[in-house]
């Protein structure tokens, strides 16, 4: 596609910019956000320096696209929300529907959960799929326009630096050199970064005169090694469609996960915390699965054929940008996604804030239509703040232990989990308390609802029996499940 290269005073003046909105980065946050600007804008363009696949499959953009994606329930409400045909789609396309609360067996702390009745229902996809259903329905709008293969080299600002007109890009294809005459300006009337967590937008804005971005980085050491495997048409009796296998922390930090995907795939996904990472290699990897706390998920895929290469990915941390905290931000900007606040990928949170983030954009839009100001603003970026602090508060609540930092923020968490833990610990005994605790978990319901005054009575009592134990029995007293073997269902059991 070719690009007029005209004066930086003609392109801040254009008719054609002014109708113009940018998106940089078409994953999934910039390809929903380019969904709801089509509401307000004639032209959309997506600037993506990947060429992007005409059928679904990985791209060098996406490397966390190998391993377990669970879209939450109040993401694929939201996603229902804006295409309406997308879930039959998937499942035309051979995605699994999973109901969280029959077909999910998961292995916590405290032991297996129970069954917790029917009807929270997702789809179990591969990220590529998804994506590549998003971004059929996104493209088959004319007003949204693709650049492939080109980097966004920085933002074009009016003399006071006050505003935001454009985009710097340069073609990635060719090798082509990096010289000046190859980068062009893309004019726009609002610009939005989705770039993902390699976003420059802190560096772009610093050297605009803006303040330096305070970043919030937590990191639980957590990595990953994925494969696909066929399903096995003979295996064990199994009462599950999807498996999860928790850790127990401090003592045991590895996790495993099998999820049904198309083509009759399931993919596993071990998880290592504190550095103690999940190997690479064929043996490794098995001894790894072999190694958690029950043997469920290592009998299940000991018979299984391995349909792809073991893939490994350990850039986990949790990374918060305070751009909500700033003085001053340029109008007809606005960041989001991941390239405001990503999350440790094993709470599978970051498409579902970017799904709510582009509706709340939507919605910043239709008030400015009353007002007539130019879009984006801090009070935007306070308003994605808030959509993405909820995710953050449960994501960094359990890796803000595995750090072995101390401080303020450390033992509010290590509190919090004190709470989680023991509310498990009565989950798996009591399906309505597990039902709560997954609809808080998919961001149905907010965290408060743990703490309703039913559930924190029976958290309080428990507490106060462990205390019991540990003051008046010598040693440490065991509780029930703790004392229950290790890999032994309760239903399991003679």
């Amino acid at each position: 596609m070719t690009l007029s290269t005209s004066a930086d005073s003609e392109l801040r003046h254009s008719p054609l910019a002014a109708s113009r909105a940018i998106v940089i980065g078409a994953g999934m946050a910039g390809l929903l956000t380019a969904h709801v600007l089509t509401g307000h804008f004639d032209e959309v363009w997506l600037v993506e320096r990947d060429e992007l696949p005409d059928r679904p499959g990985p791209r060098a953009g996406v490397p966390q696209g190998h391993y377990v994606h669970q879209l939450l329930m109040r993401g694929r409400r939201t996603l229902d929300a804006l295409f309406p045909d997308l879930g039959q789609g998937l499942l035309d396309a051979g995605a699994v529907p999973l109901d969280w609360y029959q077909s999910v067996r998961w292995f916590g702390a405290a032991g297996w959960m129970p069954p917790a009745g029917e009807g929270f229902v997702t789809w179990s996809t591969s990220r590529d799929l998804l994506e590549f259903a998003v971004r059929q329905r996104v493209l088959a709008d004319r007003r949204v326009k693709v650049l492939n293969g080109c980097d966004v080299t920085g933002l074009r600002f009016d003399a006071t630096q006050s505003r935001v007109y454009g985009v710097t890009i340069r073609p990635r294809a060719g090798g082509v050199p990096k010289g000046a005459e190859n980068v062009t300006t893309l004019p726009a009337a609002f610009v939005v970064d989705a770039s993902g967590r390699n976003s420059r937008a802190p560096s772009w804005l610093q050297a605009a005169g803006a303040d330096t971005v305070r970043e919030t980085v937590v990191d639980a050491r957590v990595g990953y090694a994925s494969r696909l495997f066929a399903v096995p048409k003979r295996s064990l009796w199994r009462d599950w469609q999807a498996l999860v296998v928790h850790g127990r922390p401090p003592e045991c930090l590895r996790s495993g996960t099998i999820f049904p995907i198309e083509g009759n795939r399931w993919i596993v996904t071990l998880t290592g915390a504190g550095g103690d990472y999940p190997p690479g290699d064929d043996d490794g990897f098995m001894a790894f699965a072999r190694s958690l706390r029950v043997p469920t998920l290592h009998d299940a895929i000991a018979f299984a054929e391995p349909v792809s290469p073991i893939r490994q990915f350990r850039r986990t941390e949790n990374r918060l940008r305070h751009f909500d905290e700033m003085t001053a931000w340029p109008s007809g900007f606005a960041v989001l996604g991941d390239a405001a606040c990503s999350f440790n990928p094993v709470y599978g949170q970051g498409m579902t804030v970017a799904a709510l983030s582009a509706v709340a954009l939507d919605a910043h839009l239709h008030v400015l239509r009353h007002t007539g100001d130019a879009p984006g603003s801090l009070a935007l970026q306070r308003v994605l703040s808030r959509v993405s602090r909820r995710a953050w508060i449960f994501a960094t609540g359990v890796d803000l232990r595995q750090t072995g930092e101390r401080g303020p923020a450390h033992w509010r968490a290590r509190l919090m989990q004190r709470y989680v833990e023991v509310l498990l610990g009565l989950a798996v005994d009591d399906a309505a308390i597990y039902r709560r605790f997954l609809r808080v978990m998919h961001m149905v319901e907010p965290p408060t609802a743990l703490f309703a005054p039913s559930v924190a009575m029976q958290v309080a009592w428990r507490l106060a029996a462990r205390q019991a134990e540990r003051t008046f029995i010598p040693g440490r007293a065991l509780s029930r499940y703790e004392r229950q073997p290790i890999g032994v269902r309760k239903t399991e059991r003679k």
